[in-house]
């Protein structure tokens, strides 16, 4: 326990003042937090979901970037069949990229239907285990405001010689939100570029993981699944990795507002 309290105060002290009431609070719960950093790790062991990753956290008005669609399964995966809706007012896309995909066969070539895209294919023999990217939905950004990329539908087959459908676990990664800027604003660095987000509203964006405008336990707990199960990267502190800092700084986000 006083290793624990050592390590805390190492990492996160230059956060918060001792005296702060968030350290006070937050401190107890990293235990009680710890809990659930153990059974995220046990779901990805345990379960087959679909999550989505984005290149940025925000873009300006006419700028590119890239949506990336992945499956983890935890039993043999043959077949997948998935929709992803997007803002067609908000967003164009420019093309889905496969080839880095672990889909090998595809019933019809990725295409875009009104504003949703649509990936249906599978691999041979048995399939696949472990986490996997299906594809990449490169687009371009065109109205302000925040663009939701959502997984409106997923079947997995097993490779199990019958096509039997297996389980898909919601982990709340079906869902990514960009924000797109104007000119006059600055938008976040890619991941590529490692840099800060400095600005107060970068950063409250940032920590706000599920859009709904205030940072809760469930924020943190998409943080710690993302943590164990390495699905996405946030990275508040600007330094190019998802360390302890990290989870410091949405603690305290949760605990000021």
């Amino acid at each position: 326990m006083k290793i624990l309290a050592q390590l805390y105060r190492s990492v996160c002290g230059g956060l918060f003042p001792t005296s702060s009431p968030t350290v006070r609070y937050a401190f107890p719960l990293v235990f009680a937090v710890a809990a659930l950093l153990t059974a995220a790790a046990v779901t990805s062991e345990t379960s087959s979901f679909v999550h989505l990753e984005s290149s940025v956290q925000s873009v300006k008005a006419g700028e590119t970037f890239s949506i990336d669609v992945f499956v983890t399964a935890h039993v043999p995966i043959n077949a997948v069949d998935i929709a992803i809706s997007f803002p067609v007012e908000q967003i164009e896309v420019l093309g889905i990229d496969t080839g880095e995909s672990v889909i090998t066969l595809w019933t019809e070539e990725p295409y875009v239907k009104n504003d949703t895209v649509l990936l249906s294919g599978g691999t041979f023999r048995k399939g696949f285990l472990g986490e996997h990217r299906i594809a990449t939905i490169n687009v371009k950004a065109s109205e302000t405001g925040a663009a939701q990329f959502k997984v409106d539908s997923t079947t997995l087959l097993a490779g199990d010689g019958s096509g039997s459908k297996v389980k898909v676990t919601k982990t709340g990664d079906e869902e990514k939100q960009v924000f797109v800027l104007s000119d006059t604003e600055p938008a976040s660095q890619t991941k590529e570029e490692g840099s800060a987000l400095k600005s107060v509203l970068s950063v409250a964006i940032a920590t706000d993981i599920d859009g709904d405008g205030n940072v809760t336990l469930a924020d943190i707990s998409r943080f710690m699944a993302a943590w164990n199960s390495k699905s996405a990267l946030y990275d508040f502190s600007g330094d190019g990795a998802m360390t302890f800092r990290d989870f410091g700084i949405i603690l305290a986000e949760s605990f000021l507002r």
